[in-house]
Order: structure tokens, then C-alpha cells, then sequence
């Protein structure tokens, strides 16, 4: 099994090394360790995590070097670690490199509950190979010595953030800790999901099938493809008392026992009977799953099998009806509603959302405006609603991350924009940076609310502000509407503001930091009403 980052810290290499945040991630199981240095932060948002890979109960090691007077960027760092799942950051060179531990750092790591090791600081004599080579061989030592991964891999999966609870990540899992290369197949043999051990090994999966889909399930066999001998095993897999599915399994360098393959069957199907209802059904439903949960190969097949062009996906729309009971009858009418405006659309139920998946059909300029010429629709036969409008999703990894934005800081986003019913994911961005303003407490948020100081006096006025620039996009004529008042009657209370400011509120960047305070401000609103 793997081993404890609280038994790691007993190692030799890291004996001096202090836990700066997240002490109680001591307990969570280590099964390897990795280098994380990139010479752009961009690249290695874009590139790195972006992707469909998992790395989870896996220590990372770092310096910091590119980002080490950027707070901001440290923070973002160690959110996209945690948002994969690793489980640790040992930090070399601090005082070196990175000056010093920024205690807003340590603060949103202990938020996070990701923990951070720093190793001795003003330390030049510091190797990455001595924690790295221990650390390793404290795991492959445990693994032979505890062959039963049943228990251990079912803890790891259940433990795995909801979006990433998917059967990629189970095999993933399983590959890594038995070095064994895996293909789940239908029960036709076409290939559901697959992942390879090491992950550049190239398999050519229809012909291993083809070799070995007549092994009794209770044999191992040897076979030689192309030059490479492997041994390979196949076990059904059930849903409902049927069986389902065929998991098959390849391993090079070493015989594949038949209590490994065993062992790996046993968590396949398990995950199966908790995860995995209905996996292999052929629905558009099942299609947006694949998506929304990160199954690349699953999401791949469905789309192909129902002719429908992932990649041609660059919209996203998520319609929250104000009333659940009208879920279904605004998830009728928006698929009436969005067939006749793009070619390529995928609309479904998923958690407590309704998801629009659109193509380019609409141009750019008038996406907006269809979805606010269908929340109009809605409202004039008494439904209420709000959709965020998400833009730029050049791939399934985006659709992924702008759901999980949203899903994150809605809270916060309505209490902002609360006279608003479409949302832009740029909003979405500014919420998070408010949530983040008020996380770091009294004296960060006093410095945000200083533009208000001269209206402070004045709650109509501050109000008032507040519509114009957070929902009336500075535009006097939607501003009254919110308001219920004369356009004239905004115009004399802007200049108003004006005059006690002693600049324009439209000034850029003046209007920049009210528009950040009257969104704090509404923000800190809604946090004291929830208290």
C-alpha cells in the first residue's frame, strides 16, 4: 500500500523540514513523488493541468524559481495542485529563492487543506534527489510488504473530488500502483476507457483484444505482439447482475499474477456498483457526463457513436431555473429553443444544473443576446431563471474548469450581481477575486472600501452607484429600469457622486476600484445577512 506523508516525514532528507499548512493532509497516503519547475507560470496552467491527466496522492517538489516574488501566482499554483489532487508541495530554497513564506500563502494553503513542506531555509546544500530517492523507496518497500491494494485504492477513489470520481481516475489509480495497463471494453469489445503503464507506452488495443477476448477469465497468458511479450488477463464486469463490460489487463516486464488481476477486477467492480450506474448506456445524458466528469475516451466513443462533434463545442450555458420544479419544463423548452439556433447542442440535467453545450452556430456578438431573448421567454410565462454564459471553451477541459468556477462562487456572484439574470464567466472571475479580497480579512477589505469613503453618509447614493456599474454596465437607461426610476433621475445622482468624489465614476481606472468596492461591499452584504 502507499505509504503516509506522516511516515515520510520520519525520513532522514526531511527530518528538519516543517509543516507550514495543512497538518492534518499528515494523514493522507503517498504513493509518488514528483518535480514541478516551469520556466512560464502560463504554460504551466495551460499545458500542465489542463489536461486530462490525474495525479492524485502524489508529493510534488518545488522551488518556486519563475514565481518567486509573485504571491498571487504561488497561490494559484498550489489551488491547481490541490484541484488535481496532489496531496503535498515540499518547498527547497526558501530564503534562496522565494524570499520568504507570504502568510497569505500559508492562509489559502490551510483553506485548501493542502499542506505544504518547507525544507531548512537559507539552505544551498539542499538535493531534490535525496527526499526524492527516500521517498520512493519508503513506497516500493511498503508495496512489497502489503500486496493488498483493495482497500487502499477504494479509499483513495472515494476520497477524489466529485468531477474526478470517474472510471479514468479509477484506472489510473490502479495502473499506478500495479504497473499494469488497463482497457475496459463493452460487451461488442469496442473500447470504453483505457490508460497505459507508463502512460507514453503505445498500445495497439484492437489487436491485443482481438488476441485475448477468448481467455477464460480465470487464466493468465502470455502472448507476444509486434516483439513485446506481456502477460494479459480479462475479467467481466457487472451492472445489475449482468455483466456489462470486459476489463482487461497487459503487463510487461514481469508476470501479471492472477491476485493482482484479481485485485484490480475487485476495484473496477466496485467502482462500478457505487460510481457507476448505468456507464456504458448510449444517451446524450451519459455523452454530457462524459464531458462534465473528465472520461476523455468515454466522451470520445459516445460522441462518435452519436454523431455528435465534441470539438466543435465552444459554449457553454448553465440555466438555473430560481424554482426547481420548473427544471423540466424549461429543459424542454430550451431544447426546443436552441435547436432552432445551432447546429451542434448538447442540453441535459447534471447535479443541480441545466448544462447548454453550443457550437459557433450564432454569431459571436449575438451569443449573449440568445440567451437573454430566451430567459425573456421564460419570464413571460412566470419563469424565472438565471444562465451564465461561458465563452471561449476550445476544449473539454475548459468546459470542465468554467463548471466548476461557476459551481464554486455562485453564491458570491448573485450577491454581487444581484439584480442581474445573465452572467458572463468574466464575472464569474471578478467574484472570485472579491471572495478572495474578503478572505484576507479587516485591513484588505478597509483598503478596497476607501473609494466610498466620500459617499459613505449617503445610502441612496451608494446604492444607486452600485446599479449603475455593477448592473447597468455605467448605462444610465438600464439603470432605471432596475431601479424603477427616471433615466433623468439616475443622471442627477451620478453627477452627484460625481461632485462628492471629485472625479467621474465612469473614469477609468477610478471607475475600476468603485466598481470593486460596491462589489465588496454587496458581498460582505450577503456574508452578514448568512450569519
Amino acid at each position: 500500500m502507499s505509504v503516509k506523508l506522516a511516515d515520510l516525514m520520519k525520513l532522514p532528507s526531511l527530518k528538519e523540514a516543517k509543516v507550514v499548512s495543512g497538518k492534518s493532509g499528515l494523514s493522507k497516503l503517498v504513493s509518488s513523488i514528483s518535480v514541478l519547475e516551469y520556466t512560464e507560470v502560463a504554460l504551466l496552467e495551460d499545458d500542465l493541468f489542463d489536461n486530462d491527466e490525474f495525479y492524485g496522492s502524489e508529493i510534488v517538489v518545488s522551488a518556486f524559481v519563475n514565481i518567486r516574488d509573485d504571491v498571487e501566482a504561488q497561490c494559484r499554483t498550489i489551488e491547481r495542485l490541490h484541484k488535481v489532487g496532489e496531496v503535498a508541495l515540499i518547498l527547497y530554497y526558501v530564503g534562496i529563492f522565494v524570499p520568504k513564506i507570504d502568510q497569505k500563502l500559508v492562509d489559502f494553503a490551510n483553506e485548501l487543506d493542502f499542506t505544504i513542506i518547507v525544507m531548512p531555509e537559507n539552505e544551498m546544500s539542499l538535493r531534490y534527489s535525496e527526499v526524492i530517492y527516500e521517498v520512493v523507496e519508503a513506497i516500493v518497500k511498503q508495496e512489497m510488504t502489503d500486496t493488498n491494494f483493495v482497500t487502499e485504492s477504494l479509499e483513495q477513489i472515494s476520497s477524489v473530488r466529485p468531477p474526478q470520481r470517474n472510471i479514468d481516475t479509477t484506472l489510473k489509480i490502479l495502473s499506478d500502483r500495479t504497473h499494469v495497463s488497463l482497457v475496459l471494453t463493452d460487451n461488442s469489445f469496442q473500447v470504453i476507457n483505457s490508460i497505459t503503464w507508463p502512460r507514453t507506452r503505445h498500445w495497439d488495443f484492437e489487436r491485443v483484444i482481438e488476441a485475448s477476448k477468448h481467455i477464460n477469465e480465470h487464466e493468465l497468458v502470455q502472448l507476444t505482439l509486434d516483439e513485446r511479450d506481456f502477460y494479459t488477463a480479462k475479467r467481466p464486469i457487472f451492472q445489475d447482475g449482468m455483466q456489462a463490460m470486459h476489463l482487461f489487463m497487459m503487463k510487461e516486464k514481469g508476470a501479471l499474477t492472477i491476485d493482482v488481476a484479481m485485485q484490480i477486477s475487485e476495484v473496477v467492480q466496485v467502482f462500478m456498483n457505487l460510481w457507476g450506474k448505468n456507464y456504458v448506456e448510449i444517451s446524450t445524458t451519459e455523452l454530457m457526463k462524459a464531458i462534465l466528469n473528465d472520461e476523455s475516451v468515454k466522451m470520445r466513443r459516445l460522441g462518435k457513436i452519436l454523431n455528435v462533434d465534441v470539438s466543435s463545442i465552444k459554449w457553454m450555458w448553465l440555466v438555473k431555473p430560481e424554482a426547481v420544479r420548473d427544471n423540466e419544463l424549461v429543459l424542454k423548452e430550451l431544447k426546443s429553443y436552441v435547436s432552432s439556433h445551432f447546429n451542434v447542442s448538447l442540453i441535459d440535467l447534471f447535479e443541480d444544473n441545466i448544462v447548454v453545450l453550443l457550437d459557433n452556430s450564432v454569431a459571436q456578438r449575438d451569443r449573449t443576446h440568445t440567451a437573454q431573448a430566451f430567459s425573456e421567454m421564460m419570464q413571460e410565462i412566470g419563469i424565472a431563471l438565471k444562465i451564465t454564459v461561458c465563452q471561449g471553451m476550445e476544449q473539454t477541459s475548459d468546459v470542465q474548469n468554467a463548471y466548476s468556477l461557476v459551481n464554486e462562487y455562485k453564491n458570491a456572484a448573485n450577491a454581487i450581481y444581484a439584480n442581474k439574470s445573465i452572467y458572463s464567466l468574466q464575472e464569474f472571475d471578478f467574484a472570485t477575486k472579491c471572495v478572495e479580497i474578503v478572505g484576507r480579512g479587516e485591513l484588505a477589505i478597509a483598503e478596497q472600501m476607501k473609494p466610498l469613503k466620500p459617499l459613505e453618509e449617503n445610502a441612496e447614493l451608494i446604492e444607486t452607484l452600485s446599479v449603475f456599474l455593477l448592473e447597468g454596465e455605467s448605462n444610465y437607461n438600464q439603470a432605471a429600469d432596475i431601479l424603477f426610476l427616471h433615466k433623468n433621475t439616475i443622471k442627477y445622482r451620478i453627477q452627484r457622486i460625481n461632485e462628492l468624489l471629485q472625479y467621474p465614476a465612469t473614469k477609468i481606472p477610478e471607475s475600476y476600484n468603485l466598481y470593486l468596492a460596491v462589489a465588496i461591499r454587496r458581498l460582505l452584504g450577503e456574508t452578514n445577512n448568512n450569519k
